[in-house]
């Protein structure tokens, strides 16, 4: 396992909880290639939701990483659809590229993808959300220690709600999941084990499922649980990523719920510069734990890089750290701010 130090102001990597997504130990799910290496390998990347900021900055960091190895990568946009990543998948073999990297749309897709690829012996690797083929194991990810991310972000909840000085018998949490992603499932769980042992009741949590963690997806589904929990004073708000909890921290604030009544953190840092530093309304959302997404696109890009040109077998996972992020420090943690 590998875990990788973001080029930040934070020095060091600590120590993060034990592996959730077991990896496979060698080569890659779809084989190591051809005998004959090529010299200027073609990589495909394709992404659940391209048009997400998160995801822009990752593709940029998979390009700059291809253009430094004398590689060539093609980010691709699926619109969160499995037809199209399937479709896409097929069409780049064709193609006979080199290497593929997947962000899944959904983990259920996982044999299929890494049938095709093997078929084709070409290796593929999970890029944030893993999966595995149909004999279960795991292809090689990279990413994040998604249950060290949730566990974080219950943390810069609990503690906004002491510093609040709000009650567990009227705060509420508004937790918002993505069954169809294994990622998603780690974080909210971590993210609802943490605020429980911290003293929420769990029968204050309540889990609204999404289908692709979006900010208007969030917006749209808070008013029913609002409405449906009236006895509720101040409302927790996390989720899978900065979009579910800024959608639903809005939400609540465009219901008549005061800012002060709202404590929303995020997971992955990529609406910060939009939230805090262009003058957008305060809605309660009052931290994140950043994800440097360039760096998994560059890991991802140079791993694939290694076992096809060089043979190197890859590593089960490749993980980045979390980073606490606030308005006091986001043009210090993220300098593109």
């Amino acid at each position: 396992m590998r875990r990788r130090c973001l080029p930040m102001t934070i020095a060091g990597c600590g120590l993060l909880t034990a592996a959730a997504l077991a990896g496979c130990s060698s080569g890659g799910s779809g084989g190591t290639g051809s005998a004959s290496a090529p010299s200027h390998p073609k990589f495909v990347y394709l992404q659940t939701d391209g048009s997400q900021s998160y995801f822009v900055l990752e593709g940029d960091g998979a390009k700059a990483e291809a253009a430094k190895l004398g590689a060539t990568v093609t980010v691709s946009n699926e619109n969160n659809s499995s037809a199209t990543t399937i479709s896409d998948i097929q069409t780049a073999l064709g193609q006979q590229v080199n290497g593929v990297i997947v962000v899944a749309p959904d983990a259920t897709l996982g044999p299929r993808m890494v049938n095709l690829a093997k078929t084709a012996n070409v290796p593929i690797m999970a890029s944030d959300n893993g999966f595995a083929g149909s004999d279960g194991k795991q292809v090689p990810f990279v990413g994040i220690d998604a249950a060290a991310f949730g566990k974080s972000t219950g943390s810069i909840l609990m503690s906004y709600y002491h510093q609040l000085h709000w009650s567990a018998g009227s705060a509420y949490m508004l937790l918002f999941t993505n069954p169809a992603l294994p990622t998603c499932n780690l974080r909210t769980n971590a993210e609802e084990a943490t605020v429980v042992a911290a003293g929420i009741p769990k029968s204050h949590v309540v889990t609204v499922p999404t289908t692709d963690n979006t900010t208007q997806a969030a917006f749209n589904n808070t008013g029913p649980v609002k409405t449906a929990h009236s006895q509720a004073k101040q409302w927790l708000v996390a989720g899978c990523n900065d979009d579910v909890a800024f959608g639903g921290a809005k939400a609540l604030v465009s219901s008549g719920v005061p800012v002060s009544d709202v404590d929303a953190v995020g997971l992955g840092g990529d609406l910060a510069c939009q939230v805090w530093g262009k003058g957008a309304p305060s809605v309660g959302f009052r931290g994140t734990n950043y994800i440097y997404p360039n760096g998994i696109g560059a890991d991802a890009v140079r791993e694939m890089y290694d076992n096809v040109v060089k043979h190197t077998p890859f590593p089960a996972n490749t993980y980045v750290a979390p980073i606490q992020m606030s308005k006091s420090n986001f043009t210090t943690v993220d300098k593109a701010c």
